[in-house]
């Protein structure tokens, strides 16, 4: 979200750097950005008039912002407590979309409510975890400001490149071929995508090891846990997804299942630029990742408007492979040579990984 101008990445890395705690500055921070962009939304809800629908979207969005800075610090210091929030959150969230769907016509209104409610939900409980840091004495300047702000740029920009690079085929495709044959893509992108729930779980409990003192090994485990799981669930999805598409979306959608197939290739590589490009930005890397990802993304368009026009959504989906596959490299390349580590130690699963993984089930 632009808005968040990357201040809840900049968290991990102040708090590596700092080696105090930072949490009451951050909070602060986060409580004064709430307080601006309310101030702000009201003026333009009231001022132009925008309408019922529009102003409620205006005035929640502050509180999106907030609940994006505070979960993440949330995250960083209790990773744990944060899965147990967000899953309450979830729960609450299913509870009222069944109650209001049985009860309710569907309009944007409850959206809209659902959406209020979850995410108030959310900003109240993050608050309330860290409310001792709200009333610590903070000495906050404008130098401090500007330095967070600075950081979070890159990491901003980091974001923006790579939605561009997950939804750019889509944009390119309604140029070449019908909208029936982009929303079979899509549904074929939506299921192989699921794969990344694994990384990013995996990536906020290792956000928070390295902003705590962790470094390398941390990145080469998590990245040899993640492979060997992501593969089962990649294995799992390639012998259940064409029923799973024919039953939920239809026989029209079945050809989907091609698409999935050819993406889940690139999904995999894409565990190595979550993985050290948050390795990065805790350590302080932030602009390498902005720069690996704008020539993912140069390479993504190139790719599109070469292989669409004769593969159509197969085209698509290969674009979407190199594109990952060059970012993996670029991140990889870096990564390995800094730090000194050899490929087979992001690659091969070790006697001690799986010992570390008993470990962590057994507690």
């Amino acid at each position: 979200m632009f808005l968040v101008v990357g201040i809840h990445q900049a968290y991990p890395y102040f708090k590596k750097k700092n080696k105090k705690d930072i949490v009451s500055l951050f909070i602060k921070i986060s409580l004064g950005l709430l307080f601006l962009y309310f101030i702000i939304s009201i003026i333009i809800t009231f001022l132009f008039n925008v309408g019922l629908k529009v102003g409620a979207i205006i005035l929640l969005t502050p509180f999106l912002v907030y609940n994006k800075i505070i979960s993440y610090i949330n995250m960083v210091e209790t990773p744990n407590n944060k899965n147990s929030i967000e899953m309450m959150a979830n729960i609450l969230e299913v509870i009222l979309v069944s109650l209001l769907w049985i009860y309710v016509p569907a309009n944007l209104e409850i959206g809209i409510f659902i959406l209020a409610i979850k995410d108030l939900f959310l900003c109240f409980v993050y608050t309330y975890k860290l409310r001792k840091a709200i009333f610590k004495p903070t000495h906050i300047t404008i130098k401090i400001l500007l330095e967070i702000l600075k950081f979070g740029m890159f990491p901003m920009l980091s974001l923006l490149m790579t939605t561009l690079n997950y939804r750019v085929d889509i944009i390119m495709l309604n140029y070449f071929v019908t909208s029936t044959e982009v929303g079979i893509y899509s549904v074929g992108v939506m299921l192989a995508e699921r794969v990344w729930l694994i990384p990013d779980a995996l990536k906020e409990v290792m956000i928070s090891n390295l902003a705590k003192g962790k470094g390398k090994e941390e990145v080469c485990f998590v990245i040899r846990i993640c492979n060997i799981v992501c593969l089962f669930v990649v294995f799992g999805i390639i012998l259940l997804g064409k029923p799973f598409i024919n039953i939920f979306f239809g026989l029209e959608y079945s050809s989907a299942y091609l698409v999935t197939v050819v993406i889940l290739i690139g999904v995999i590589f894409m565990v190595y630029y979550k993985m050290i490009g948050a390795f990065n930005i805790v350590y302080g890397k932030q602009k390498e990742n902005f720069v690996y990802l704008v020539i993912s993304v140069v390479c993504n368009i190139i790719a599109n408007l070469i292989f669409i026009p004769i593969f159509g959504n197969i085209g698509a989906a290969l674009a979407s492979v190199i594109s990952y596959g060059i970012s993996a490299y670029l991140f990889i390349r870096r990564f390995t040579i800094d730090n000194q580590i050899e490929l087979k130690e992001l690659l091969l699963i070790k006697k001690s990984d799986i010992n570390r993984v008993k470990l962590l089930i057994h507690k």
